[in-house]
Order: structure tokens, then C-alpha cells, then sequence
């Protein structure tokens, strides 16, 4: 039941919110979700995906390699195609860093929220590899992205 309401709230704020964000920030009008659509639909996906065990432990690392890492890199090229200022390969790096650390914190910090006030029973000893997961994620599908779009600026 938790990763339908989760699905659901992050899918509203996702469609809604950050285009609402990035327009009160300067950002270019924002024309298409089409990314914003496969980040929601990557969350979505993430929870029902096997997870490997690490040293003996689960640590829902398929989860967050695609419903973080993916799906923050998704929200990462739809807010970088609207930006306005210099692009350069340095600025993409740094930007998904800080936007996947920030989001990955903020997803720590609601697991320790809602084990704290007992709506689940969370083992916060894999916080590491979540964190890892998401910054893999996130990285794979903009080394993916970025060859597909040096392939199709030679086309």
C-alpha cells in the first residue's frame, strides 16, 4: 500500500509541482513532460524489481538505482533542456550531483520520518548503498543519454 501512495503523491509533485518550481525560477517555459512522464513511470516501476543482496543484506538497491538514480537523471534533463544560463559537461556533473544528493537525503531523511513514527520498520543500516545506488542510477542514464545525444548531433 505505502509504494502506491508514495507513487501517487511523488508522481502529482513530479507532473505538477516541479514545472510550477522551474517556472517561478527563470527557468525557459516548459513545453513538454515527456520526461517527467518516464521519471514518474520509472519510480513507479522500481518497486516491483528483484533486489540483489549485498553482503547478505537486502538493501532495495534495484529500487534506487532506477526510481532514484533514473528517475532524478529524467527530472535533470527536463529542467536542463528549459535552463537559460552556459551549459558545459562540468555543470551537467555538478547539477546531478547536487540535485541526486539532495533528493536522496531528502529520501533518507522521510524513511527515518516514517520508522520513527512507526508506520514501517525500516533497518537503516543500508543508507549507504541507497545512496550509492541513486548516485549510479543517476550517472549511468547520463552517460547513456549523453552518447545518444553526441550520436544524434552527428546525424
Amino acid at each position: 500500500m505505502l509504494p502506491t501512495i508514495l507513487t501517487f503523491i511523488v508522481s502529482l509533485f513530479t507532473l505538477f509541482g516541479i514545472p510550477w518550481i522551474a517556472d517561478q525560477s527563470g527557468f525557459k517555459k516548459m513545453t513538454s513532460r515527456t520526461w517527467l512522464i518516464i521519471a514518474c513511470c520509472l519510480y513507479a516501476i522500481s518497486w516491483y524489481l528483484p533486489q540483489p543482496l549485498i553482503q547478505g543484506q537486502n538493501t532495495m538497491f534495484m529500487t534506487h538505482f532506477i526510481g532514484g538514480g533514473f528517475f532524478t537523471t529524467c527530472i535533470w534533463i527536463h529542467l536542463f533542456h528549459h535552463w537559460t544560463g552556459k551549459k558545459s559537461i562540468l555543470l551537467e556533473l555538478i547539477s546531478i550531483f547536487a540535485l541526486i544528493s539532495m533528493l536522496g537525503v531528502a529520501n533518507e531523511l522521510f524513511e527515518l520520518f516514517i520508522s520513527q513514527i512507526g508506520l514501517v520498520n525500516l533497518d537503516p543500516s543500508d543508507t549507504w548503498w541507497d545512496l550509492l545506488a541513486n548516485t549510479l542510477g543517476a550517472y549511468t542514464l547520463w552517460f547513456f543519454y549523453s552518447i545518444g545525444k553526441s550520436l544524434k548531433a552527428k546525424a
